[in-house]
């Protein structure tokens, strides 16, 4: 993800008229895959299975102290933090997929059943008020 990013702040430096990267749909696989051997990610298949959760997210571990939360708050505070060696900001829009265990992911969704934000949630907001912030 960062060295794709910084690909596009590289293109920015030496185009002008590009004025950044609009990252959509965000999320995390729920799988050991894919590779370029094996493509096709098989739900459950990873080392931390969302079957083996409560609400299906990705739950904590060693990388991940607060599991999908933790992914969540360093991959929208990396995107936030790349600028182009002039200082210009790459990512200009982020967005999360929000849903839950559909394409092979885990449960993404920011919000509990009874429409009360989660943990993700909390991380993600979070995330994207310290995010405005920066940019004041």
């Amino acid at each position: 993800f960062e060295e794709r990013v910084r690909e596009i702040g590289t293109l920015m430096e030496k185009y002008a008229f590009l004025k950044g990267a609009i990252i959509n749909e965000v999320g995390m696989l729920n799988c050991a895959g894919p590779t370029a051997d094996d493509p096709i990610c098989v739900p459950d298949s990873g080392m931390f299975p969302a079957k083996d959760a409560p609400d299906f997210s990705c739950p904590s571990n060693e990388d991940l102290p607060d599991g999908l939360a933790t992914f969540i708050s360093e991959i929208v505070e990396l995107a936030a933090s790349i600028t182009t060696s002039d200082g210009r900001p790459v990512v200009k829009s982020f967005s999360w997929f929000n849903i839950d265990r559909q394409g092979g992911t885990y449960n993404l969704r920011l919000f509990n059943d009874d429409g009360s934000i989660n943990k993700v949630g909390d991380a993600y907001m979070r995330s994207c008020e310290k995010w405005g912030e920066m940019l004041l």
